[in-house]
């Protein structure tokens, strides 16, 4: 009789178990949709830009910036910025 309280209570443990882990696992699974359309939404954001940049890139940097408006130096740092926010595009998309 005692074994059979003792086995009772341990399939009580691991239905217990399972349960919590099948909750958790849905849990899982819906955060990971969220990502993936996330992830969907940041993907045609990025193919939105680089197609606007793709259509502009015939707009020469005298016709953005007439009469020499912008320095050397500020062009650099335009060029250094755009660099670090296409790699976080990158490294957020590659998570």
């Amino acid at each position: 009789m005692d074994e059979l309280n003792s086995l009772e209570k341990q399939i009580y443990s691991l239905v217990q178990k399972a349960e919590d882990a099948s909750s958790k696992n849905k849990e899982l699974l819906k955060n990971f949709q969220k990502l993936e359309e996330e992830n969907s939404i940041l993907k045609m954001k990025i193919e939105e830009l680089e197609s606007k940049v793709r259509n502009n890139s015939s707009i020469g940097t005298s016709e953005l910036f007439p009469n020499g408006s912008i320095s050397e130096e500020e062009k650099e740092n335009f060029k250094e910025r755009i660099s670090d926010l296409i790699s976080r595009l990158d490294n957020h998309l590659r998570s």
